[in-house]
């Protein structure tokens, strides 16, 4: 407002040094153009331009409604409203770089008047607004997006998996799966919904997909591996439904089928069904020092009960040539914690977090 003022100041007062001159001298100006003469008065010619000027930008502002025209920024112009929207948006950015949640959302609610970001900034608005528990505004500014953009459909799918909805977010995420199967983080998206929603066939259905558009890279799939196939097998025999010769199994590589964590999943599903003793054969026959880094997350989770001796045998054989390993020290304790012996557990777990503390972020067996 002090700036508009005075700008008012400064007008007037040239108006008033100037307009009596202007009156007095209006001044002669004489074009000649390929035999053309144009004669006006300096004043004249002033008030012309300006009527061309006005008449030049009323011709794009209806051209531009009605063939849609890219809009062409003059920053120098801008309101003062529209420059405070662009300072919000790029301080709402920040804040959400630094998981400043409630500024964030706050700050992209100001900077409603940057048409030019409008995906960028309901997308960030509505999962700062998430972080910030405010679940109502979250699903408000979604709601403002296109719903038929992939980028929407990826935002709805985590805001339903957020409030616990798998099986909703699924739905937001399938059709455009199927029009966009290369969208790597959709893709991602669409088996984290199928796995919390518990479609585990729909969920093997997708591997060969995941797999061909690298929905994962190299050394993400690796692990991921561990994530899916355990569960995915371990629920669907639970089910009676896990079937070797199906369409959804059979359709996978073989590397994929004779995987250690598709073997894991079939432990694991022996395991539940009663038949221990064949679950802990199975195991020993594939399990390999290497593969415990990321076997551990799953074993931990079968019940072998009592049936681990040839386990511990196979651990200790181990640790005689690799002494400083720490999860053979936590598969002790998984072993001590299967027989019931809660002492010998809770020391061969202090063991495996003396040589590598990470461990108690993953969890383990022992409480305590």
């Amino acid at each position: 407002m002090i700036r508009m003022s005075i700008v008012i100041i400064v007008l007037l007062g040239l108006a008033m040094l100037l307009g009596p001159v202007l009156a007095n001298n209006p001044g002669y100006v004489m074009i000649v153009v390929a035999g053309i003469t144009i004669e006006a008065t300096f004043v004249g010619l002033m008030l012309v331009l300006l009527g061309v000027g006005f008449a030049w930008w009323g011709l794009w502002w209806l051209l531009k409604r009605l063939f849609h025209l890219p809009r062409i920024s003059f920053s120098f112009l801008r309101s003062r409203k529209e420059r405070r929207a662009r300072q919000a948006l790029q301080q709402g950015v920040l804040a959400f770089a630094r998981q400043d949640w409630q500024n964030a959302h706050q700050l992209f609610e100001i900077a409603k008047s940057e048409p030019l970001w409008d995906k960028a900034r309901l997308t960030m608005a509505s999962y700062s607004a998430l972080r910030a528990g405010e679940m109502a505004r979250a699903n408000q500014r979604a709601a403002e997006l296109d719903p038929d953009d992939a980028d929407t459909s990826l935002l709805l799918a985590d805001l339903w998996l957020f409030q616990g909805d798998a099986v909703k977010a699924v739905a937001a995420v399938a059709p455009q799966i199927a029009l966009a199967p290369k969208n790597q983080p959709l893709g991602r998206c669409y088996l984290a919904a199928l796995q919390q929603a518990g479609q585990w066939q729909t969920l093997l259905e997708q591997v060969p997909t995941a797999i061909k558009h690298q929905w994962f890279s190299k050394n993400q799939w690796a692990q991921y591996r561990y994530q899916l196939y355990p569960q995915a097998i371990s629920a669907l025999a639970q089910q009676g439904l896990f079937d070797e010769q199906a369409s959804y199994w059979q359709n996978l590589s073989a590397k994929e089928r004779k995987s250690v964590a598709a073997t894991l999943g079939k432990v694991w599903a022996l395991a539940l069904s009663g038949q221990v003793e064949s679950a802990e054969k199975l195991l020993l026959e594939t399990l390999a020092l290497a593969d415990l880094p990321l076997a551990w997350r799953v074993i931990q989770q079968i019940p072998l009960g009592r049936s681990v001796l040839q386990l511990r045998k196979q651990i200790q054989h181990w640790l005689r040539d690799h002494s400083n390993n720490a999860y053979l020290y936590a598969m002790l304790s998984y072993c001590a914690t299967q027989e019931g012996e809660a002492e010998q557990a809770a020391a061969s777990w202090q063991k495996a977090l003396q040589y590598q503390p990470e461990l108690l972020a993953i969890g383990s067996s022992v409480k305590g």
